[in-house]
């Protein structure tokens, strides 16, 4: 039996002897608190993993967002083009009833090259935009009253906004410039924004309603 007649004796007993090590501490703690390292071992392993699986599912999560979102912009965008789409052929389709309706008879649409035309002429007296959107106008009609030819500059949307109303009478202006002869500016639309409607409202502009019967805008 092994014996120690000094504290001294028995630290070097325990660093030569790693057995005689292990069963003092056996006997003075208990099973539980031998196996805490172990188990914190495996604990540490577990959150490790926990924590890659969460950083992959928040990597595929970001990902499928991103793809959502720009699936979601796609979508919006072809709405609008369709929207557009669906405005300026009911208006164009409808460009003798826009014409009685403000108390005119219909002549004519003006053709693009027409419009080319009086741009290019005014080519250096008005800004170099101005005069590529007035030729890029919805379309432009030509009517009479019976005896004078007025001009009625149509700019269409699903929900025309100030850029419509912008447009419509800045067009106007130049066809009477252009031309000598009376414009008037008109927006056709399923609906308007507040601008829109107070431009209305105060005459500067006609409204020609057309059917809500478009693309349905996505929920």
């Amino acid at each position: 039996m092994t014996s120690f007649n000094s504290k001294e004796d028995l630290l070097r007993a325990l660093e030569e002897d790693p057995y005689l090590r292990e069963a003092i501490r056996a006997f003075i703690l208990s099973e539980e608190l031998l196996q805490l390292p172990v188990q914190f071992i495996a604990f540490v392993g577990r959150v490790a993993a926990f924590i890659d699986q969460t950083e992959a599912f928040i990597s595929e999560q970001r990902q499928f967002n991103e793809s959502f979102t720009r699936r979601l912009d796609r979508i919006e965008g072809d709405m609008t083009n369709f929207r557009g789409t669906y405005a300026r052929e009911t208006a164009l389709r409808d460009a003798q009833g826009i014409a009685l309706d403000m108390g005119f008879q219909y002549v004519r649409t003006v053709a693009y090259e027409e419009l080319a035309q009086m741009a290019h002429r005014a080519a250096g007296s008005k800004p170099t935009n101005e005069l590529r959107s007035f030729r890029q106008a919805d379309f432009i009609i030509e009517a009479t009253d019976g005896s004078d030819t007025h001009f009625i500059a149509v700019e269409t949307s699903y929900t025309a906004d100030q850029r419509d109303t912008d447009r419509a009478q800045r067009n106007a202006r130049f066809l009477t410039e252009f031309t000598g002869q009376v414009a008037h500016a008109v927006v056709a639309s399923v609906r308007n924004d507040r601008h829109v409607s107070q431009e209305i409202d105060s005459g500067n502009v006609y409204w020609h309603p057309l059917n809500d019967r478009g693309p349905a805008a996505p929920e």
